[in-house]
């Protein structure tokens, strides 16, 4: 028998995801209660979650639309609330906008007692919220959305299931195990949101940063972290760590082109003299310009299980081994500037 149709297989856009959460977020008013009374308990969780607020607040009355001054979703609750969301798929924020957005709804509102909530909606994984939080957004992630939706199927009996939640969380449920096949699928068949996953739960544990990165043999997912600032001589540079979904790369930038291959030659020697000394195996690896590889690690960072699994707790801790070999190249350098 083939497999059921799903709307959101095919209504793929984030056009698509803001008519879902339009069309939910009006369910909550309180008008709808007896035409589908889980769907309006569903959507006014989502709308308390969305506000910030427990199961005690009342929800009754509620406006919601799309495209308002640009804003992605809008919703007006009990008149005392008005809810900005900037849903994002497969993208993350740009130009200021969350600013302009935000400005723009407490400009409308400044006269009235309406507050004004943002909320950032990201079903997919982002390596970095802190330009989210400070244009004041909350985030609201997949694993709460999940929560909400298997609320919702608990409590609701099969036949009385309305198919558009059904497609919408049998659609994010695939993205989520997607996201979380770096646990279960072995290192070499990892794709695109495998690294997502895996550099998401990474950054709990060594912190760092994770994007997408272009260049002209088409891009990577890349991690950087270990940032160390320093200089030589007075010449200003940086060095770090970054994988390439699979290879790990000692980095470095320096400030002034001219001083490059001074900087780069200096530091490699520093950084090759500690690999030895900790038993870490490099090699020489990149070019010269502003972001340059200087090595990379000879082996393989992700540490397995028999079957090619993911040793996740085995890889954290070989990544910091690694770490300390930055470490130990730092105090060098210090050493050298303070001669």
């Amino acid at each position: 028998m083939k497999k059921r149709p799903n709307l959101f297989d095919y209504a793929t856009s984030e056009l698509s995801q803001d008519a879902f959460l339009t069309w939910l977020i009006q369910w909550a008013d309180e008008d709808y209660k007896d035409l589908d009374n889980s769907l309006n308990s569903c959507a006014k969780l989502f709308v308390q979650e969305l506000l910030g607020e427990n199961s005690t607040y009342e929800i009754k009355t509620v406006e919601a639309g799309r495209q308002w001054n640009n804003i992605d979703v809008w919703a007006l609750v009990n008149e005392e609330h008005f809810i900005v969301i900037e849903d994002k798929k497969g993208t993350k924020e740009h130009s200021d906008q969350l600013n302009r957005y935000s400005e723009i709804a407490e400009n409308h509102y400044k006269t009235s007692d309406i507050k004004v909530k943002l909320v950032y909606f990201k079903m997919e994984e982002q390596g970095k919220y802190s330009n989210i939080k400070d244009a004041g957004f909350s985030i609201f992630k997949r694993t709460k959305m999940l929560e909400i939706l298997n609320k919702y199927f608990e409590k609701t009996d099969l036949e009385k299931q309305n198919d558009i939640i059904s497609d919408y969380y049998k659609n994010l449920k695939t993205l989520d195990n997607k996201i979380n096949s770096y646990k279960t699928k072995p290192i070499k068949e990892w794709y695109w949101f495998s690294w997502q996953g895996f550099y998401s739960e990474l950054q709990k544990h060594i912190g760092g940063n994770w994007e997408y990165v272009s260049n002209a043999s088409g891009g990577f997912l890349g991690f950087w972290w270990h940032w160390k600032y320093t200089k030589l001589d007075g010449k200003e540079f940086e060095y770090y760590l970054q994988i390439e979904q699979g290879r790990l790369v000692f980095k470095l930038f320096a400030y002034k082109e001219n001083q490059r291959r001074e900087i780069r030659d200096f530091y490699r020697r520093i950084l090759y003299k500690n690999a030895e000394k900790l038993n870490i195996g490099i090699t020489q690896f990149g070019r010269i310009g502003a972001y340059m590889g200087v090595a990379k690690l000879n082996s393989e960072f992700r540490k397995t299980d028999n079957n090619g699994v993911l040793d996740f707790q085995a890889t954290v801790e070989n990544l910091r081994e690694i770490m300390e070999l930055i470490n130990e190249t730092e105090k060098e350098i210090t050493a050298h500037n303070t001669v």
